[in-house]
Order: C-alpha cells, then sequence, then structure tokens
C-alpha cells in the first residue's frame, strides 16, 4: 500500500463522524454513533494498557483480548450507522 493510498483512508476516516452528523436526523443514532466512537476508544486504550501487563506474563486471555474485542465490536456498532444513513 502506497502512502497515497493511507493517507486517503486516514481522511476518509476522519470525516465519517462529520458526514454522519451532518446526514442523520434521529437523536438515537446520534447517540448510538457517539458511543460506537467512545467504544473504539476506549478499546484503543485498553489494548495499549494491557500490553506491559502481556510483556510481563502478567496477562490472561481475557485481559489480552478484551481491548480488541472491544475495537471490533465498536467498528461493527458504527459501521452499522454509517450504513443506516447511507453515509458509506
Amino acid at each position: 500500500m502506497g502512502e497515497g493510498v493511507i493517507t486517503d483512508m486516514l481522511q476518509t476516516i476522519i470525516s465519517m463522524p462529520k458526514k454522519y452528523y451532518a446526514a442523520e436526523k434521529k437523536p438515537i443514532h446520534k447517540i448510538g454513533y457517539t458511543v460506537a466512537l467512545a467504544m473504539i476508544a476506549v478499546g484503543i486504550a485498553e489494548t495499549i494498557h494491557s500490553i506491559p501487563y502481556i510483556v510481563r506474563g502478567e496477562s490472561n486471555l481475557t485481559g489480552m483480548t478484551l481491548g480488541p474485542i472491544v475495537v471490533v465490536c465498536g467498528n461493527i456498532a458504527a459501521f452499522s450507522y454509517l450504513k443506516e444513513a447511507k453515509v458509506y
């Protein structure tokens, strides 16, 4: 993948919330999308937080997979809201 492709992908991802909030009219969907984005952020933070414990061998399977699972779930929910609003 070239640098331009990665840059384009990042710009698309960053522009999605603005497009979504402009297109979506239902408040409950806006709240749900916001929660989905928050889940992604929490999953990333949880993943970063767990790395030292994994390296030291102090983590179990749940501790190692919790962050990535939350990131995936948040992304699935966010993507579903984008599809529902016909933004993506």
